[in-house]
């Protein structure tokens, strides 16, 4: 536990000073922003709790994404089955989202505060549609998402090292298999 705590303050500190100092410092951490590019000297921090922070960091950006793009659907949609389960989304990984802030606070783990620019781009590209397409494409995106989502929460949760971490992910799992499952039932009758 003292290791993962000296090792979040560590990365916290060192991810504060690589956002900060614009020097572009790719020797211990890069912009949490986007979750995939976060790197870790591997030197400071040993392999497991690398793997708790990057799902950490990786699974505040989804919850983001999850949340931002399905508002974006409450305000597009005309579909009563779509903006149901847009809701059901926004409700759902908002309070996960503040769950994940809670966690990741009492270990030191700086989460991103602004969507990955992948992330973007696909809510930017789902901005432009209307009507069926609109509804067509937010609904493949929720089962791709949530496909991705369940198998990073199911990794993590078999192969984490903080017990708290791995808890969290563990009891998560059950709501995303739902929201799976829904977002499959989603597909289905919007491609109709």
């Amino acid at each position: 536990m003292k290791k993962l705590f000296f090792a979040a303050t560590l990365l916290s500190t060192m991810s504060f000073i690589a956002c900060n100092s614009g020097s572009g410092n790719t020797d211990s951490v890069t912009a949490a922003k986007d979750s995939n590019a976060v790197k870790i000297d591997s030197n400071v921090i040993n392999d497991s709790v690398k793997r708790d922070v990057k799902f950490t960091v990786t699974a505040a950006n989804g919850g983001m994404t999850e949340v931002q793009v399905s508002k974006l659907a409450l305000t597009k949609s005309t579909n009563p089955d779509v903006t149901m389960f847009a809701q059901m989304m926004v409700t759902d990984h908002s309070k996960a989202n503040d769950e994940l802030k809670a966690l990741a606070a009492t270990k030191n783990i700086t989460l991103p505060i602004a969507i990955s620019d992948d992330n973007q781009k696909k809510i930017d590209k789902l901005s432009a549609e209307t009507g069926k397409d609109f509804d067509k494409d937010y609904s493949d995106l929720m089962v791709d998402d949530h496909n991705s989502t369940v198998d990073l929460f199911k990794s993590e949760a078999n192969n984490g090292n903080d017990s708290a971490i791995k808890a969290w992910a563990t009891a998560t799992i059950p709501t995303l298999e739902h929201h799976l499952e829904m977002a499959d039932s989603l597909k289905a009758r919007v491609h109709q």
